[in-house]
């Protein structure tokens, strides 16, 4: 199961931020920590709150709402929510996850949402603290960002690696419970892979559904899983 984003509504205009609530409360992952109408009260609420996520109007009482981003500390996820597209540019260069136009339709913004897990992912990789792990019988550090896949082996789990297969003593839910949000995707009991080494899947002659990996090979995911895994992957 996806984790909840906390989200903050940036909009001077309450029409328009009572249309994104009732389309973002159709989203089950989605959680609206509070709404604002001006750039002074946007910024106190993300102090505040931290989200993990802000939908950012541009044009905030004739204010660009990039503003926002030079006075808070810590930067979100952000979905820029607008009617004006040419502020596009500006957005990408500022690394905004996503940029969607009023009015703003559910497929478009689902689609954005899963572009902010992947930012979220993405910077999460980047700060995540190394795996301490035995590789070949050498005690071995690797990013994150290179295992694609841990399994539970008795009183171990085992770390598949582009530097190697290796193991870890830990419970299996303690050990992913060190990974970044969104980062697991749990296959069948006590297996997952890494949801940035997913490259496709497919379904077998006899209906099992399998997972393909960037790093090649394929995995089976579990009958009680298969439905929750294809949401995920669609």
């Amino acid at each position: 199961m996806n984790k909840i984003l906390r989200a903050i509504l940036i909009d001077d205009e309450e029409f328009c931020r009572n249309d994104l609530a009732e389309a973002l409360g159709k989203i089950t992952d989605i959680e609206i920590t509070a709404e604002a109408s001006t750039i002074k009260e946007a910024i106190l609420l993300i102090k505040k709150y931290s989200p993990d996520l802000i939908f950012l109007d541009l044009n905030l009482q004739g204010k660009n709402g990039f503003r926002i981003l030079s006075e808070i500390p810590k930067i979100p996820s952000i979905i820029a929510v607008t009617a004006f597209s040419e502020h596009a540019v500006e957005g990408f260069s500022l690394e905004i996850s996503d940029y969607i136009l009023k009015p703003v339709e559910e497929k478009r913004l689902k689609m954005a949402i899963e572009r902010a897990r992947e930012d979220i992912l993405q910077k999460a990789l980047k700060k995540a603290p190394l795996l301490e792990l035995e590789i070949s019988g050498k005690l071995s550090s690797i990013p994150i960002s290179e295992v694609y896949a841990v399994k539970s082996n008795q009183n171990y789990v085992e770390i598949h690696s582009s530097c190697g297969r290796g193991l870890i003593r830990s419970t299996f839910t303690q050990l992913i419970g060190r990974f970044p949000q969104n980062f697991i995707l749990e296959i069948s009991r006590g297996h997952a892979l890494a949801r940035h080494q997913v490259h496709g899947w497919r379904r077998n002659s006899l209906g099992h559904l399998l997972i393909r990996l960037k790093t090649g090979g394929e995995f089976t995911v579990s009958k009680r899983l298969q439905k929750e895994v294809l949401q995920h992957l669609s």
